[in-house]
């Protein structure tokens, strides 16, 4: 029904202006304003819809709103890349073999009924209740929805997700506002991102390279390549591919958020490099290899977990970092295939990732406890994010906390 819905707005929308554009009088006439329907006008000939048909007046009215709010993202997104002079991608129709997603906007508390409670006798799961909705139950992992819902937040919209695996709810919620406070770190550190290591840490830490195993993927692909195209067989093998991808991409999240994990408790200021990921994807001598190492979704990752746990991280230029001396500040040129950076003004000699490393600290946070730059290192391009509360935890408690973390040289196998 959703993806019926989406259609038949989609051919409305495209309908109009083919109409325009074949009545229009001249080249030059702009399509005039008053054709075309806002996201109100769509609202109000929804409720016309319900009145005529019975089966979207057994559904809540939100489901088909959630619809309406879908195709307005996608109607704006194709205005916007249009302006910007990117590639159109003009909206297309969904089968309904590819709607996996019910979104519920302006949902409201008593949609999620909590364990424990009068309409919900069960222990541990939560109850979806929502008009027409098939009763769902879920499990609140490490109560981050009860936590984030006793601590004031508001429910903003619903999501039924059906994955290649399972089926998942979403919820979005809208934390209220606070004062966060913000201090110096006391245990920076910069980190640069490789191919050979994925990680290096400015304290000497190695972090391997990652080598995603494809094993699964391939012998489901091939057996998928062996079927009759339009069978039972090709349909199972299809879902068979979409699982394995599906458990790949959660062994590389979660192994992201360990190592993660790791760094945030270990330090109290992390400084990374600001890469354009999506421009060096485009080559095609390591756009593999760059993929396989996740750096954008660790970066990112990375950034939300050290704001939540109440530390600093600072984004720099990532140009000449490894070139670029992380004492006296000289540049010299250096070949790829030179490992060992040797300066010439001063002569530091260390392994050339972890001198880049320690450039990029040293131009999040400079030198020692936040002393002056060499004027060679004058060009930094950072975006420092807000701290979050810390949970009525002292300022002095915290820093002390993180003095006390044994930050050595480990290395990691994820």
């Amino acid at each position: 029904m959703c993806s019926e819905m989406y259609n038949a707005v989609l051919e409305s929308w495209r309908g109009t202006y083919a109409w325009w554009r074949e009545h229009r009088g001249s080249e030059d006439e702009k399509f005039p304003a008053e054709r075309s329907q806002s996201h109100y006008d769509r609202v109000k000939m929804f409720t016309e819809v319900r009145r005529d048909h019975p089966e979207w007046g057994r559904l809540s009215v939100k489901v088909g709103r959630g619809v309406l709010c879908r195709f307005e993202r996608t109607v704006q997104s194709f205005y916007k890349r249009c302006a910007e002079g990117k590639k159109h991608g003009y909206p297309r129709f969904k089968p309904r073999h590819r709607w996996r997603t019910i979104e519920i906007p302006d949902a409201t508390p008593s949609m999620i009924i909590p364990p424990g409670s009068p309409r919900n006798q069960s222990a541990v799961w939560w109850r979806l209740a929502v008009k027409g909705v098939p009763r769902l139950r879920f499990r609140d992992k490490h109560h981050r929805l009860a936590t984030a819902l006793g601590a004031g937040a508001r429910l903003r919209e619903l999501r039924v997700v059906r994955t290649p695996l399972r089926t998942e709810i979403h919820a979005v919620v809208k934390h209220p506002p606070c004062d966060i406070p913000v201090r110096e770190p006391v245990n920076p550190v910069g980190i640069d991102l490789g191919l050979k290591y994925r990680l290096v840490v400015s304290d000497g830490t190695y972090v391997p390279a990652r080598k995603p195993d494809r094993t699964r993927i391939k012998r489901a692909q091939r057996k998928l390549s062996r079927a009759k195209k339009g069978s039972n067989t090709r349909k199972k093998g299809a879902r068979a591919v979409a699982k394995a991808y599906r458990r790949e991409k959660e062994r590389a999240v979660q192994a992201d958020f360990r190592l993660v994990h790791h760094l945030v408790n270990a330090y109290d200021g992390i400084a990374t490099e600001d890469l354009n990921v999506a421009g060096m994807l485009k080559s095609k001598m390591f756009s593999r290899q760059i993929s396989d190492q996740r750096w954008a979704a660790l970066n990112s990752m990375l950034e939300y977990k050290a704001w939540k746990a109440g530390i600093r991280h600072v984004r720099v230029d990532p140009r000449r970092t490894s070139t670029t001396c992380s004492v006296c500040g000289h540049r010299q040129a250096m070949p790829l295939s030179v490992r060992v950076f040797s300066c010439g003004r001063c002569g530091l000699e260390m392994d050339r990732d972890v001198n880049s490393a320690r450039t990029i600290g040293v131009r999040g946070f400079g030198l020692g406890s936040g002393g002056t730059l060499p004027d060679a290192m004058r060009h930094i391009r950072s975006v420092v994010r807000r701290l979050p509360p810390t949970g009525g935890k002292p300022q002095a408690d915290i820093a002390e906390q993180y003095r006390t973390v044994d930050s050595g040289a480990v290395n990691y196998s994820l």
